[in-house]
Order: structure tokens, then C-alpha cells, then sequence
């Protein structure tokens, strides 16, 4: 083992002046032991809103969270000039969007960005129907330890990667959509993060309006007895359904906090909330479940009004000003497109 880790450090001084990027706690734990200086990226953007600029995108993660998460790394991508960047890359739908950011940053900088991948050769299977797959939970360790190369990114390969981070920045979705269904040949997240962006959005199914994939799949765990978030994940885990794939993207938190939004919205009316202040635990403080009669929204959406907006990258949805939706073409992919437009696409994407 110690021979490995000295090989490991070889491959790592082979490239001086280098400012190195761990995309998670755990992957920073464990690059430190090899590398230096190491800054990490602890933001999930698979969550909230994001912006292409980069001090709009600082205000709108503290915002989101409650306080600037990847303040360091957020901070040496802002820097006018420096050494090039090397990030330690997961094989994950958000390690992915990270990437994409930091491309981004090293484009405009001109700094050369360079990837060692964790896990070389993966292939993404997406399950039958329109969840994403599953995240993939791997040992950060065994990867460093089994000393993967640094990879250098073209210029090319950062430009088009930066784009990605733009489409997903945009206020549209549409284009982000495209990209991930076109180029899914580019990389092995690709279509799966389109899968992903899809899932928030209302479905149009003809001229009638449904609920997200998202939203469908969590309030179907809910009934007109009260339920506790965890016991709304621990039912996700047992009943392995799609929404247990869902959950390993956004964390077990995105519970509470979803369906908080959902009692909050318009009063109430469609879901009723109940407080357990004397549990310091967000997955036990709430209860909830449907309002009498409340639950038919499982089968039609009266309208983008009736549920509470959620923003995603650039967009957001059940926005009725902007009232994009997932829409299936004839293989069933799904699709983004505005709501009302003709099949097939959105001319103002």
C-alpha cells in the first residue's frame, strides 16, 4: 500500500504549481494525503438555482443554503490569473456538473484544467422508464489508490464542457435537454443528468397538465395518515420504485424540504403539515398528509399555479410565466419543451 501511495505522489509532483479541486469531504480527505494545495467543491448543483456568472452564482448557493458553500474553490476560480487546476473527478451527475463549472472558470481565466478520473471506463445503465439511474457510491480511497492518470482537457473539451455549464445556467432548460440526448455519446452522465432535468418539470400529456416524476413519485408515499420523512425514505429504500434513485442524488433533506413547500403553497390546500418542534432532526420534526379529496392532483394538475415552483440550474419549474414541460418522445425519452408548443421542440429555447 505504502508503495502505491509513493507512485501516487510521483504521478502528482509530475505536474508543479498545479491547484488541485476534490469534489466532496471525503474525496478532500483523501487527495490531501498526496496532494497540495487541495480546495474542495461540497455543493451539490444538481440542487437549486445556479448562474453562469460567477458572483451571482456565489449569491444564489448562499442563498439556497443558508451560507456560500465552496467558498475556497469559489474564490481561486475568481482569481485573475493562476496555475492550472487539477480536479480529482467522481463518476457522478453532479461531479459532472462541477466539472463543467470549473471548465467554465478555466476557460475564461485561460487556465489549463486537467482530470483525474476516479473511475475510467464506466457505463451509465439507465433503468426502463424516464428516473434517472442510480448515483453511484464508490471508495474514494481505492480509486486514488489505484493511481489513475492526469489528464489534461483540451481546449476543445473545456470549451464544450463550459457550454454545458451555460445551457444549464440558461433560463430555459431546452437546450440543456438537447445536449444531454444528442451528445449522450460524450460522456457517460449525460443522458442521465437530461433524465434528471426532465424530472422536475410538469409532464404534458396532450393538452392535460401532470405532476413532475419528482413530485409524483414523493407525494404517492403519502396518505391521509401522518407520515414522517424518514419514514417516506426508509418506504423509498424498501419499495425501490424510482424514487429511491432519485434520492441518492438529492440526499434524504430534499424530503422535508419539498414537501414543506408543498404544505406551505396556497394555504395548504392540497397537503396539510404538522410540527414536532421537541425533534431536532428535519427527518422527524414534520408530519405529513394529504388534505380529504386533495390527492385527484396525482392525476391532473389544474394548473402550473397550483404547485410550488422548484429552481433548477437557470430554470425553473411550474413557472407560469416560463411554463416549461417534460414532454416523451416516440422511444420515450423525455424532453423539454414550452407548454403548448407544437411536439417536437420550443422556438425560443
Amino acid at each position: 500500500m505504502q508503495l502505491q501511495i509513493v507512485r501516487v505522489r510521483m504521478m502528482i509532483s509530475s505536474a508543479q504549481d498545479m491547484v488541485y479541486v476534490a469534489i466532496g469531504r471525503i474525496a478532500q480527505s483523501e487527495l490531501k494525503k498526496i496532494a497540495s494545495p487541495i480546495v474542495v467543491e461540497d455543493d451539490n448543483l444538481l440542487l437549486g438555482p445556479s448562474s453562469a456568472d460567477p458572483r451571482r452564482h456565489r449569491a444564489v448557493r448562499a442563498r439556497y443554503w443558508g451560507s456560500e458553500p465552496s467558498a475556497k474553490l469559489n474564490k481561486e476560480l475568481a482569481r485573475p490569473e493562476g496555475p492550472p487546476i487539477c480536479v480529482a473527478l467522481p463518476p457522478t451527475a453532479s461531479g459532472l456538473l462541477s466539472f463543467c463549472r470549473i471548465c467554465a472558470a478555466g476557460v475564461e481565466r485561460r487556465r489549463q484544467v486537467f482530470a483525474i478520473v476516479l473511475r475510467p471506463g464506466l457505463v451509465v445503465s439507465l433503468p426502463p422508464g424516464c428516473d434517472p439511474a442510480e448515483e453511484l457510491y464508490f471508495d474514494v480511497a481505492d480509486a486514488l489508490r489505484r493511481h489513475p492518470p492526469m489528464n489534461p482537457c483540451s481546449e476543445i473539451e473545456a470549451v464544450l464542457l463550459a457550454t454545458l455549464w451555460k445551457l444549464w445556467c440558461r433560463r430555459s432548460p431546452v437546450a440543456f435537454a438537447r445536449f444531454c440526448a444528442s451528445g449522450s455519446g460524450l460522456h457517460p452522465q449525460l443522458a442521465n443528468l437530461g433524465r434528471y432535468l426532465a424530472g422536475y418539470f410538469p409532464r404534458q400529456a396532450g393538452p392535460n397538465l401532470l405532476l413532475s416524476r419528482l413530485d409524483e413519485l414523493l407525494l404517492k408515499q403519502l396518505s391521509r395518515q401522518w407520515i414522517t420523512p424518514t419514514k417516506v425514505f426508509t418506504n423509498a429504500l424498501k419499495e425501490n420504485l424510482g424514487l429511491h434513485a432519485w434520492l441518492t442524488h438529492i440526499g434524504d433533506l430534499y424530503v422535508p424540504k419539498r414537501l414543506l413547500e408543498w404544505s406551505r403553497h396556497g394555504g395548504g390546500r392540497f397537503i396539510e403539515c404538522q410540527e414536532h418542534p421537541e425533534k431536532p432532526s428535519e427527518m422527524n420534526r414534520w408530519s405529513f398528509r394529504w388534505r380529504a379529496g386533495r390527492e385527484a392532483i396525482l392525476d391532473a394538475l389544474p394548473s402550473l399555479r397550483e404547485a410550488p415552483p422548484v429552481a433548477i440550474g437557470g430554470a425553473v419549474a411550474y413557472d407560469a410565466d416560463r411554463p416549461w414541460v417534460c414532454r416523451f418522445d416516440g422511444g420515450g425519452t423525455p424532453y423539454l419543451s414550452r407548454f403548448g408548443a407544437a411536439s417536437g421542440g420550443d422556438l425560443r429555447a
